[in-house]
């Protein structure tokens, strides 16, 4: 089935080609001017899209009732918006210098992560939030010696460019949705001491655990809870912030431990707790997010499963 998904199509190479001509555009503009073109070029694009921008102003008004209409059109416009800005930044900071690279980009709490590298290792819990794919660029550029586990979107010659930039200057994916037992790969690189990303999914097609996420019941990933509890490993929450001028600033928090004892009780308290995180970011700065997926598409077939076992109800 995965083959079949992922095979190559002449459209897909079409598609490629367009991404490649606006990456190469993006590449010969100076670094604000590329973001501030990317930015509202998406912004006019929900033109395009209405029924898609319709859907993004709904979640926000679905998750922040309070909001006035206005409010929550002007939440959606800066989400969209970011979309195109998080393409620029990407391809501007994976051809910069290491040196260029930090001009724009830097890690606060930098030294919470070397600390577990080669010690305890450990998993960045990141999400969709301003720009999740600068950090792991910027992870590598300090140093870090990082894996991603991601996952591969469906037109093959743009995952294999996505993959190279995101890994331009080291790294490693794992693939979460096409690689055998992406847990086990996760959970080797772990044991060797090392630090590995994971974009905390709230819409998994299997394996999920259900809980509420602002209001609403989601399908969420497991896995940073399995391996944290399985292997000890501290978990890192880490947002990535945009300031005034641009420059975008990656903030690691203090660890947050797993409990020591497994167990599926554990496994959906602990990712309970995860989820707290991305609440409170998103309460704190609703634009930040990545509003444009559908996180609550199995809202009905979570709720259906929770009164079917009300004891996995938190």
């Amino acid at each position: 089935m995965a083959e079949t998904r992922f095979q190559k199509t002449p459209l897909h190479f079409v598609q490629y080609m367009g991404l490649k001509a606006v990456c190469v555009l993006l590449r010969l503009l100076p670094y604000k001017a590329a973001v501030s073109l990317c930015g509202n070029l998406t912004g006019v694009s929900r033109f395009l899209l209405p029924k898609r921008f319709a859907l993004v102003q709904k979640n926000i008004h679905l998750a922040f009732p309070d909001k006035s209409e206005e409010e929550v059109r002007q939440i959606a416009l800066a989400s969209w918006r970011n979309m195109g800005v998080i393409l620029a930044e990407f391809v501007k900071l994976s051809h910069c210098t290491p040196e260029e690279f930090k001009k724009h980009c830097t890690i606060d709490g930098i030294e919470k992560l070397r600390r577990a590298q080669g010690t305890t290792g450990g998993i960045i819990h990141i999400g969709h939030f301003t720009n999740w794919e600068a950090f792991g660029l910027a992870a590598s550029v300090y140093n870090m010696d990082k894996a991603v586990l991601a996952q591969r979107v469906d037109n093959p010659y743009v995952d294999a460019e996505t993959n190279r930039l995101r890994n331009i200057f080291s790294g490693k994916t794992f693939y979460s949705n096409h690689e055998d037992k992406p847990f086990f790969a996760c959970m080797r690189w772990i044991k060797r001491k090392k630090i590995i990303g994971i974009l905390f999914d709230q819409n998994v097609v299997s394996g999920e655990i259900w809980l509420p996420f602002m209001g609403r019941i989601c399908a969420w990933s497991p896995i940073t809870a399995l391996l944290a509890i399985k292997l000890q490993a501290p978990v890192f929450p880490v947002l990535v912030h945009r300031e005034k001028s641009g420059k975008l600033v990656c903030k690691v928090f203090d660890a947050v431990y797993p409990p020591t004892q497994f167990s599926m009780a554990n496994v959906r308290q602990f990712t309970k707790q995860l989820v707290q995180i991305y609440e409170d970011w998103l309460r704190e700065d609703p634009s930040t997010w990545l509003w444009a997926h559908n996180r609550w598409k199995r809202q009905a077939e979570g709720e259906a499963y929770l009164k079917e076992h009300p004891e996995e109800a938190l």
